[in-house]
């Protein structure tokens, strides 16, 4: 029997690569035909030129319910799980990111300075030009609230 790695997995999409089908269009297309039949799957590409397919499901995260199927029906085996775990949040990734660069702002300024406070400034800086601009309630006001945020972060 085949073996297939899973590539990439979302809730209702699987990315397989499918060993030793590099180049063998027919036999993905046959796969292909098979996985279909699946009333849980919408739709399978082919990928032949990486040996791949790509099957849109509508079974949610439940991929395993896909790779049973192909099993029982002797399509291929799924030998390894998903690839890899998801990646750290956006919001994760932020607030990796401004850890960092609050170290590198007490670290330059010999403590002294932190992000927050940087930010906190700034912040009160523009709300100014945008003051002496005659922009009093929409910028201005919003610049002061953000940076009301910063000092509010500050005191945590």
């Amino acid at each position: 029997m085949l073996r297939a790695e899973i590539v990439h997995s979302l809730p209702g999409r699987l990315r397989l690569r499918v060993a030793g089908t590099r180049g063998d269009a027919a036999t993905l297309k046959q796969l292909a035909v098979s996985l279909s039949a699946y009333s849980g799957v919408d739709s399978v590409e082919v990928r032949p030129n990486i040996g791949g397919l790509v099957v849109v499901h509508k079974l949610g995260d439940a991929w395993q319910l896909v790779a049973r199927y192909a099993a029982d029906q002797g399509l291929f085996v799924i030998t390894a799980a998903v690839a890899a775990a998801p990646g750290p949040s956006l919001a994760e990734t932020t607030a990796a990111g401004l850890k960092v660069i609050n170290r590198r702002f007490r670290r330059a300024t010999g403590g002294s300075v932190d992000f927050q406070s940087a930010m906190f400034v700034t912040f009160l800086g523009l709300a100014a030009h945008q003051v002496r601009q005659g922009h009093y309630f929409g910028p201005a006001t919003t610049l002061i609230l953000s940076a009301y945020g910063f000092l509010k972060e500050k005191s945590r």
